[in-house]
């Protein structure tokens, strides 16, 4: 009687170890909880798609011997990795962000940028706290403010500049634009003539109505709608941040 215990005892230990993660919180969670749950691992497919797109549009602007970690550390949705900054070791997505977007020269700030929008998702659907059981485990104001916030970045990554007026990423704007920007500010006395001298568009590599490549706007976009997503299930009513309050808007929250 008791071998057969044991027998019974280690088949249910070796079914649920042999099921992914993700399936066994299926079991126990509400249907509620697990679409909660499904716009946190969306979100972080986004996030892994942005790096890739930003790394590649700023290729100077990441460290390539940790690009595989933080890609690993997202993909495993775990913790454990955080950057320094003057010998400082930030533990919070703020500092992350503000280093992001600060006006300053800032050494791999796209690596900044990745992980201050995975810690700062990380945090604001407790990952930290464990598994949901229920959508009411899920606390509403940090998704109110991570759908703030998300919408605070999109407008950032598509308008920041630095101290010296260039763009802190380059993203939706097309090569022949960022040059000519660099023309007009070299020389102030612009002429519609120096857009002859423009290699993008003298040899043919590009157009004036060539259209803007809004695909990072779309992932960042498609990050705020999985998070209305988890608020809609929480039956809350996000808020959506308009532009003039965006542009004035120096703090994450």
């Amino acid at each position: 009687m008791v071998l057969k215990s044991s027998f019974i005892f280690l088949c249910i230990v070796f079914i649920f170890t042999s099921c992914a993660k993700r399936d066994i919180e299926k079991i126990v969670q509400t249907n509620s909880a697990i679409m909660i749950n499904h716009n946190y691992y969306k979100i972080n497919q986004l996030i892994l798609q942005l790096k890739e797109k930003l790394d590649k549009r700023n290729s100077s602007s990441y460290n390539k011997d940790i690009a595989l970690k933080i890609t690993r550390l997202i993909r495993s949705l775990d913790n454990n990795f955080l950057l320094k900054y003057k010998h400082t070791t930030l533990e919070n997505y703020k500092d992350y962000l503000h280093i992001a977007f600060s006006k300053n020269n800032i050494k791999n700030r796209n690596d900044y940028l990745i992980l201050g929008i995975y810690y700062l998702v990380f945090d604001s659907y407790g990952i930290k706290d464990g598994m949901k059981l229920t959508a009411l485990m899920y606390d509403e104001e940090k998704l109110l403010k991570l759908h703030k916030n998300l919408q605070i970045i999109k407008w950032k990554l598509k308008a920041s500049r630095d101290n010296e007026n260039k763009y802190l990423f380059l993203t939706w704007q097309q090569n022949w634009q960022i040059a000519l920007e660099k023309k007009i500010n070299l020389n102030k006395n612009f002429s519609f003539s120096v857009l002859n001298k423009i290699e993008y568009l003298k040899n043919n590599k590009a157009s004036l109505l060539g259209s803007s490549d809004f695909s990072f706007e779309i992932l960042l976009t498609k990050m705020i709608d999985n998070v209305e997503n988890s608020l809609t299930t929480l039956k809350v009513t996000p808020i959506d941040v308009g532009v003039n309050t965006l542009r004035t808007i120096f703090l994450f929250l």
